[in-house]
């Protein structure tokens, strides 16, 4: 064990302050590395912030230069406010109509007579119709209460039901048509009497027998249809049987499984609520399906109506939609997606009469179709709002009658389009601003490498480098602005007659007329708004042009000053191999491999300090053996000469 010892007791010295300060001179590299790193940290935040601001201008860039850039909307105005009010696409044209409202669109509504609320109503079937829509509905039975909830789940999407208890023991129960408008009347099919009994409707009233026309199936005149689609033998043919007179039986046709044929018919005319349908020979079986299909005239080229056939008790039909109307159908489609073969029998066109079903009991609300004029011209629609087939590019809805005509005035709206301008010159300028600042050389005073006598790199250097901006010198940075500023100040080929060039044509420039010329140097971008509004609403395409054009109609915009700034930007703020993301890498690599420097060389430290104590330890212990000698020898010599005096 060693002896206890008391630093510096024997020199004199404080050798512990002297180790102290031979540690600290020799630590010297370590705080170079703390320094560098500090400012290497210092650059990515710099660098990333340039990212962000950069990414920032590109996005609103790219804003401007897309394809549904609201550059000009056009907008409704109407007078008085709040009758008329609406959208209008851009190639909606410029101008005032006169637009009186003479009836809004209602929702049919009916009502039962009040009734028993605990009466038990008879279970039965009935049907729900409105327009091209009706509901079956299967009902167990039960109360008033029980009905409603049938019915609001059964027929939900065509008619909304409610119930009012008029008093303790009586409730009445309402419809509401979903949809507006006169073809969206609700009518009601009730064989069975469940509606009648809830006292919602009376009886059945006389229908009219349907219209049938035979559509005789020739085999002359019968082609494979689609057969590539089918995998079919394009001269593939049914097998037909006559008809048999004796046991009264129909001609028939036989379709193999997953064949289709069509087959020309006399001429009908399309009308809603019309029906294509035959007979089968035996009914389909669960997951078995057939359709049915027409062949029309549209613009005098051959249409196709295709469809899942409606299949009940050994019959297969389609009902034509409103779409259908007056269209002529010249041929029959058949399919069998089944895997067996099907035999048909008795195709028919059916016209049924208009059904007139059991008469509410009340009618609260009649069915009407909107009424209005435009410019003279008189137009009913089935609704009120989204109306988007009256003017081309325009959208209006009618919220309430008019007293006479209303003027809607459809006029450019460039509120959005001067947003995103304004949005665009800011992130421009955020750029050119930090820019500025981060390469800014000896904003205060400064240090420069060269007034520096120590060949190391000392805290004077990186005290400098405070005073700096912290991207000084960097010439990618450089290369940015100068990029930028000759983009914005750039002409570009003009479209049409336009006289638009630059961006300073439509109001955006570095300065007025007159301005200092220190100011314009700058290079940050203002707007002035009142030529700008002007512009676009003179010619908002060519404003949008501007910025982005497809010159050689390929539906991809080619030049322009948003085109090219977004094109110059992409080193700047792409993700993978761009410029500042590399810059960034580097210096996080740096601070990387001097922390492992830091590291070893505190490693270096310890050893260098304990080799230090080590060393200033034998020496105290040599003075103080030196001193004791010494004293030895000093008290020796002081007795001797005593004796000698004796």
């Amino acid at each position: 064990m060693p002896a206890f010892s008391i630093p510096g007791l024997s020199s004199g010295q404080d050798t512990n302050q002297i180790v102290k300060k031979l540690v600290e001179l020799e630590s010297k590299p370590i705080r170079r590395l703390e320094r560098q790193n500090g400012y290497n940290q210092a650059q990515v935040k710099a660098w990333n912030d340039l990212k962000t601001l950069t990414t920032d201008l590109q996005n609103k860039t790219r804003e401007i230069t897309s394809f549904t850039a609201p550059f000009a909307t056009k907008a409704i105005v109407s007078d008085p406010e709040g009758v008329i009010t609406g959208d209008a696409a851009r190639s909606a044209s410029s101008g005032k109509r006169k637009i009186e409202v003479k009836e809004l669109a209602t929702f049919h509504q009916i009502s039962g007579d009040p009734i028993d609320s605990e009466r038990k109503i008879p279970a039965g079937t009935f049907k729900i119709l409105s327009g091209e829509n009706e509901k079956e509905i299967e009902f167990p039975g039960g109360t008033i209460r029980d009905l409603y909830l049938s019915i609001r789940t059964g027929a939900a999407g065509i008619v909304q039901p409610t119930t009012v208890k008029v008093d303790q023991d009586k409730t009445v129960l309402t419809l509401a048509a979903s949809q507006s408008g006169k073809d969206n009347q609700l009518k009601f099919d009730d064989p069975n009497g469940v509606l009648k009994a809830a006292a919602l409707v009376g009886g059945m009233l006389p229908q009219d027998p349907p219209q049938v026309f035979p559509l005789p199936w020739e085999p002359g005149q019968t082609n494979a249809f689609q057969p590539e689609k089918y995998g079919m033998d394009a001269t593939a043919k049914p097998v037909f049987i006559p008809a048999n007179a004796e046991k009264k039986e129909p001609s028939k046709v036989k379709l193999s499984a997953k064949q289709a044929f069509q087959f020309h018919v006399d001429a009908k005319e399309g009308k809603k609520g019309a029906r294509i349908e035959a007979t089968l020979s035996e009914p389909l079986e669960e997951g078995e399906t057939i359709s049915l299909g027409v062949l029309y005239d549209q613009d005098e080229q051959d249409k196709i109506l295709l469809e899942t056939a409606y299949h009940k008790e050994g019959k297969v039909r389609i009902t034509l939609k409103s779409s259908m109307e007056g269209k002529k159908i010249h041929k029959v489609i058949v399919v069998n997606q089944t895997g067996k073969e099907k035999e048909f029998s008795s195709f028919r066109f059916v016209l049924p009469a208009e059904f007139n079903g059991a008469k509410p009991a009340k009618t609260i609300v009649e069915a009407k179709d909107a009424s209005f004029t435009v410019d003279g011209i008189e137009v009913t629609r089935p609704k009120n709002e989204g109306l988007t087939d009256v003017l081309d590019g325009v959208l209006l809805n009618l919220n309430k009658k008019s007293e006479g005509p209303v003027t809607v005035d459809i006029k450019v709206d460039s509120a959005k389009g001067i947003k995103m301008v304004k949005e665009f010159i800011e992130a421009y300028n955020n750029v050119l601003k930090y820019s500025k600042d981060a390469t800014a050389v000896n904003k205060e005073s400064g240090t420069s490498d060269a007034k520096l006598e120590d060949p190391d790199i000392t805290r004077s250097f990186w005290e400098g480098k405070g005073k700096t901006g912290i991207l000084a010198g960097e010439n990618s940075v450089i290369r940015l602005i100068a990029g930028m500023k000759t983009i914005t100040t750039s002409s570009f080929p003009a479209l049409g007659n336009s006289e638009i060039r630059t961006l300073a044509d439509v109001g955006i420039s570095t300065g007025e007329v007159g301005s200092k010329w220190a100011d314009i140097q700058e290079g940050y971008l203002a707007l002035n708004e009142a030529k700008l509004s002007a512009k676009l609403a003179e010619n908002p395409d060519a404003v949008r042009n501007l910025f982005a054009q497809d010159t050689n109609s390929d539906a991809r915009m080619d030049t322009g000053v948003g085109i090219d700034l977004v094109e110059h930007l992409k080193p700047y703020t792409q993700y993978a191999g761009g410029l500042v993301t590399s810059k960034i890498k580097l210096l996080e690599e740096q601070v990387s491999d001097n922390n492992k420097k830091i590291k070893n060389f505190e490693s270096h430290l310890l050893s260098y300090e304990k080799k230090l104590k080590e060393k200033f330890l034998y020496m105290e212990q040599g003075v103080g053996r030196n001193k004791a000698v010494g004293s030895y020898l000093s008290n020796n010599l002081r007795s001797q000469g005593g004796d000698d005096g004796k």
